[in-house]
């Protein structure tokens, strides 16, 4: 069984675009890539991770002067947070300082949520970048945190702190200001877990992911190739035990293409906007070429 012919490239169009996916998928990679793929379209681009830069350090290599980098640290966000709340940053300040008020502050629920998103808000309302990539927690986690404006709106009404929260997800969560990329394996078990996740984006947050990214896809190798490596195995020399060994990797890669194919049927069928495969590579892709792939349409 082949896998899927080459998709159509694909775009995204809104202005905050949120990358999640479980872990060890890929997921800092193809957001990265999906910055560049951007920035090369003619935007100015970030990718915003949060707390921890390094995984996205790693992806962009060199390729960190085509686009911004931003890392978004929690007590930075929380102090510049409170300031627009209590109109002074020197009194924020002065109060994420105060060990007593700092503990109770970082006891309210959801807030480290809240603060960071209220910087990638403030960030996109500086309208500095056409597109901000940001690197979201790993899937169920990625629910909470785009659950949490809506939830400090409902619960602290109109006050202060309800009214950013109606900001934040006016200004970058409700659909037309953000869509969200979920990154999945072309492993069958891995893809219906993804599967559900869209089905609780869709019904929890009233939208659907916009792109499924379905990593490492494993391509058949060409016909022909099995038969002549059969033919070569029956020598009894060097050649032969090579080509045994060969034929070994081509029966095992053909069952990893079935399982491919298997995975990106059971992907297309989710509800999505659009789902592109990506090729598996015998080392971890740099995001630029995680770029071209998506700006190509990639390969299945």
């Amino acid at each position: 069984m082949t896998a899927s012919p080459p998709a159509p490239p694909f775009h995204l169009k809104a202005p905050v675009v949120f990358v999640t996916g479980k872990g060890g998928v890929g997921k800092t990679t193809v957001a990265a890539g999906l910055a560049i793929q951007a920035a090369r379209a003619g935007q100015t681009a970030a990718l915003v991770e949060f707390d921890d830069g390094q995984a996205g350090a790693r992806a962009l290599g060199r390729d960190v002067s085509e686009i911004a980098h931003v890392v978004v640290i929690y007590d930075k966000a929380l102090v510049e947070a409170l300031a627009s709340v209590l109109g002074s940053r020197i009194l924020a300040r002065a109060i994420v300082s105060q060990r007593a008020i700092r503990r109770m502050v970082r006891a309210v629920p959801a807030l480290r949520e809240f603060a960071l998103l209220e910087r990638v808000r403030a960030l996109a309302a500086e309208h500095k970048y056409q597109r901000i990539v940001v690197d979201l927690p790993s899937s169920g986690h990625a629910l909470d945190w785009l659950r949490v404006p809506k939830a400090f709106e409902r619960f602290l009404g109109n006050s202060p702190l309800g009214n950013m929260g109606k900001s934040i997800h006016r200004e970058i969560v409700a659909p037309g200001r953000a869509e969200i990329v979920v990154v999945t394996l072309a492993e069958p078990l891995v893809v219906k877990e993804t599967e559900e996740l869209c089905r609780r984006m869709r019904s929890e947050l009233g939208i659907a992911p916009a792109l499924v990214v379905v990593n490492r896809t494993v391509v058949a190798d060409p016909e022909g190739a099995w038969s002549a490596a059969k033919e070569l195995s029956t020598s009894e020399d060097g050649v032969g035990a090579a080509a045994r060994e060969l034929l070994q990797i081509i029966e095992a890669r053909a069952e990893q293409a079935e399982d491919t194919a298997y995975a990106f049927g059971l992907a297309r069928a989710m509800d999505a906007g659009h789902v592109m495969s990506l090729p598996d590579t015998p080392n971890d892709p740099v995001a630029s070429q995680v770029a071209q792939w998506l700006s190509s349409g990639a390969s299945g």
